[in-house]
């Protein structure tokens, strides 16, 4: 028989998070939130496994990609406040900028 689990550790305590976007669940095991997967016990059983023995590596990866994306993030932020600044440019500034680029 098929039942809904958790892709990471193989949990079947998860709930849908949101019904109207099917591929929204969370765990409450592992806190994994993304699309659930439907196995049987044999998969259930290899998944549970292969997080037992490699769970310390995945959280640190995904550690490592939360980090990578804030600092994406700061970037942003950063890239928007160099436009921020440039919108305050006064005309004759504009002017000699757009001289410059011959535009």
């Amino acid at each position: 028989m098929k039942k809904t689990v958790c892709p990471r550790c193989g949990s079947t305590n998860i709930d849908w998070i949101i019904p109207q976007v099917w591929s929204k669940w969370e765990c409450k095991d592992c806190s994994y939130t993304g699309p659930a997967i439907e196995g049987d016990d044999d998969l259930i059983a290899e998944i549970k496994a292969d997080w037992e023995e490699n769970k310390e590596k995945y959280l640190e990866e995904e550690d490592m990609i939360a980090q990578q994306m804030e600092s994406g993030e700061d970037k942003i932020l950063d890239d928007e406040m160099d436009l921020e600044e440039e919108d305050e440019l006064s005309e004759e500034e504009m002017d000699e900028k757009l001289r410059e680029l011959n535009l």
